[in-house]
């Protein structure tokens, strides 16, 4: 601000940052890389944060709250007469069975509204849902495969055991890894159904979706869908937790902010490096502007415009290209509010950054009396300290060159350093969560299982004959390869109700294979004592406060079967992978003794739900199409399988994982910039004291390798440094991943070698040409000319 009765000299502030600005191409050209670097990752990171979150919430948006299992046709017209509900769809499974063309048809029927319903997991590209018996909806993959590429209104052929025939195409649905598992998804109409031999009336699946839903709450939906079961004699409906997960879930912003926090520790460090590289560099320049009468005022506006202009064009230049990357990887995700929230966070850290940076520059350089400033040399800084007698050659003249400027060598190793510190936590951790490794947590005894899938509820299956039986057994144990069928779960649907709440979910049998690992699991209380003592998950006392340790419940093994009391014993936490497929559906929420089974079903013999099958890798394929070929003749059967299991996991920590190495080499990336910085920045001021060494004596070979250890000791120093940080934090990492991953057991820290190894490699070879290029620019030029360079 400009007082009235003082000079404005703002134009000529103005002016001498312009030209300023003119005279420093390199430092401009350093400035705006750095800043715009740190624009970049933290836009880009926001961008992809909230993208990620508002796909997740567009998958459940406008899909369904509660699903009705179990009921009839004239059912799903009741739900749809309901004022209350803004869409019904209607769903039956009929299953798989395997095609004479070798793929496996997956058959199931959904109306109009289910199609809508299920946009995200079946999305129909064009056409519309079968109405008569000859009509089918089949995916791109089936077409292009099996379909001989027909289009909408041609005739395709069905050659499985069920429907086989000619079928016309109403609709095309999208594929998804249909490839990878030869599994084609294929809708037939209600007429179809209705004359499948297999058909019960009573097997149609009801899923609803309420108007005004998010504004209502999870205990509202719950409740009413509950009044609605009990008014028409319906059975409890089953709550689509993913949709109340994900349709209300914030953004979470402490990944945002740590990543900001790294981006500004490391850009703060090389921008202010790079500024007061040019402040000494130009301290004469500022002691002239002081003897004409120029103000420490006027010098640090000079310096401060300077800084802000730089700053506004790299911010501008990483913000466009961060929102770009984001918006061309993550378009499905776009949401305005959040591009606009990320765009402004972007813009006022950086800004801040780019304030603090300059800050102690422009102190030093309106600090400076016109006599210090002819006095100043870079170079004199703590010579009272130096030794004596020292014997010089080029590995000693190069460390001391190293050793001559500590703040700007600490500024150098710490932002060489830290995007290695990051990489090697990222990496560690990686290690850690082996996707293998965790996926052989729900498959313990082999690479495959096979478990009962059916719309009849599970203790009815059991109840009329296990399709887990003896003979089932021996058909497995025929295919070649397989050497074991060990039992994996013994597991029936159930229902808790506790004084004001229920919950309902799958409880498995204790056994003697599974006892050690649910104890392991357990958080709170004890294991069950007598047969009328249970334990739960944690997660459900989370939600129901009427369900804890010591608390008495009535609980129940399927709809409408009789109940007895029970005592929650116990709470236990991740720990027991007893899932199904890729995303672990059908977990336990509960646990109970032997002798409760049979307490509540003694008409059941078998409670077996999954086999693990043994097998023999060397014949993995021959295995594999045995079981599906027995799985495709029983319809009340699925084949669950680990590879499937790993690629899923893999791709998980692609997204979070691969993001974070990514993010750890482009903060390397602030580190090389300085470096290269300091490197030609020392060419500059150094040309007269080389050519001066050169003239004493001093030879080229000389004069390359003091560059070169001088250039290997900031490598040498920032990989200490890495590893030094890094290691104890990537083990601590490690170790608390392992406990939280395979219940409270320590994996065996691994180190990653081919990143750490690909890192330094990078590091010393980048010193390497650098210190080699600064020399070959130096003989391009004769002694006479360097010695007549000013510093």
């Amino acid at each position: 601000m400009t007082w009235p009765f003082e000079n404005d000299t703002s134009a000529i502030t103005k002016k001498l940052a312009n030209k300023s600005l003119k005279s420093e191409k390199r430092r401009n050209l350093m400035v705006v890389i750095a800043v715009a670097l740190a624009a970049f990752l933290i836009c880009f990171t926001g961008i992809v944060s909230t993208s990620l979150t508002q796909m997740q919430r567009n998958q459940v948006v406008n899909t369904y709250e509660a699903v009705w299992m179990g009921v009839e046709e004239n059912d799903i017209e009741t739900l749809k007469g309901l004022p209350e509900f803004e869409r019904v769809g209607g769903y039956y499974m009929l299953g798989e069975e395997l095609s004479e063309q070798g793929y496996h048809a997956s058959y199931v029927y959904c109306d109009a509204q289910m199609m809508e319903i299920t946009k995200a997991q079946m999305d129909l590209l064009e056409g519309r849902v079968p109405e008569k018996a000859n009509e089918v909806v089949v995916s791109e993959y089936f077409l292009s495969a099996y379909g001989n590429n027909a289009k909408i209104g041609d005739t395709v052929t069905l050659d499985t055991e069920s429907f086989h025939g000619d079928y016309v195409v109403t609709g095309i649905m999208d594929s998804v890894n249909e490839k990878e598992a030869n599994t084609c998804a294929i809708i037939l109409s209600n007429a179809a159904l209705t004359e499948w031999k297999g058909f019960d009336p009573a097997g149609y699946r009801a899923y609803v979706h309420l108007k005004n839903s998010d504004q209502l709450g999870e205990e509202l939906i719950t409740s009413y869908c509950r009044e609605i079961a009990e008014k028409y004699q319906l059975p409890n409906p089953r709550m689509n937790n993913r949709y109340f997960t994900y349709v209300s879930k914030p953004f979470d912003f402490a990944l945002m902010a740590g990543v900001i926090a790294i981006v500004l520790i490391g850009g703060y460090i090389v921008i202010q490096s790079i500024f007061r590289i040019s402040i000494n560099d130009k301290i004469k320049s500022y002691g002239q502007l002081r003897t004409i009468g120029a103000t420490p005022k006027q010098i640090r506006r000079i310096v401060k415009r300077e800084g802000r202009k730089l700053g506004s064009i790299g911010i501008l230049i990483g913000t466009v290209l961060g929102v770009c990357a984001g918006f061309l990887l993550f378009s499905k995700g776009f949401n305005a509010v959040s591009y606009v929230v990320m765009i402004s966070l972007t813009l006022i850290s950086c800004w801040f950054m780019v304030s603090i940076s300059i800050r102690k520059p422009v102190k030093i350089a309106a600090g400076i009396s016109p006599i210090e400033a002819v006095r100043f040399t870079p170079a004199q800084k703590d010579i009272r300290s130096r030794k004596k007698n020292i014997k010089l050659n080029p590995v000693s003249m190069g460390i001391a060159n190293f050793r001559r400027d500590r703040k700007k060598t600490v500024a150098i190793v710490a932002s060489l350093s830290l995007g290695g510190i990051i990489l090697l936590v990222v990496s560690s951790i990686v290690l850690t969560r082996s996707p293998e490794a965790r996926a052989r947590l729900y498959f313990p005894d082999g690479d495959y299982k096979i478990y009962l899938q059916s719309e009849v509820p599970k203790e009815e299956l059991m109840a009329v004959g296990n399709p887990l039986n003896e003979e089932l057994k021996q058909e497995i144990l025929s295919i070649d390869g397989v050497t074991d069928v060990i039992v994996n779960r013994q597991t029936l649907h159930t229902t808790f109700k506790g004084d004001i709440n229920q919950n309902t979910g799958n409880c498995d049998m204790l056994t003697d294979q599974n006892y050690a690992k649910v104890e392991a699991a357990l958080t709170e209380g004890t294991m069950p004592t007598d047969s009328h003592s249970i334990v739960i998950s944690g997660s459900i006392v989370d939600h129901y406060e009427d369900m804890g340790v010591g608390s008495t419940v009535e609980i129940s093994f399927g709809e409408g079967q009789p109940s007895v009391p029970v005592t929650i014993s116990g709470l236990f936490g991740p720990g027991t992978y007893t899932g199904q497929g890729k995303l672990g559906i059908n977990g336990a929420v509960a646990f109970a003794p032997e002798v409760l089974f049979h307490e509540l079903h003694p008409e059941i013999t078998s409670f077996d739900y999954s086999w693990s099958i043994v097998s023999d890798p060397k014949k993995a394929e021959t295995v594999k199409a045995g079981l599906k070929n027995i799985v495709a003749s029983h319809s009340n059967l699925a084949l669950d399988e680990i590879n499937i299991q790993i690629e899923y996991m893999k791709s998980e920590d692609q997204v979070a994982f691969g993001s974070m190495e990514v993010l750890s080499w482009l903060v390397f990336l602030f580190g090389v910039i300085n470096l290269i910085n300091t490197t030609l920045s020392n060419q500059m001021s150094r040309k007269q004291e080389n050519s001066v060494l050169r003239s004493i004596g001093l030879t080229q070979k000389q004069l390359c390798k003091m560059n070169i250890c001088e250039g290997l000791c900031y490598a040498l120093f920032a990989t200490l440094a890495t590893l030094t940080v890094g290691l104890p934090a990537s083990i601590f990492a490690c170790r608390e991943m392992s406990i939280a991953m395979f219940a409270g057991n320590v994996v065996p820290y691994q180190f990653p070698v081919l990143e750490m190894g690909l890192f330094i490699l990078v590091l010393f070879g980048m010193e390497l040409i650098l210190s080699v290029w600064t020399i070959r620019r130096q003989k391009k030029q004769s002694l006479i000319e360097q010695m007549r360079a000013m510093e």
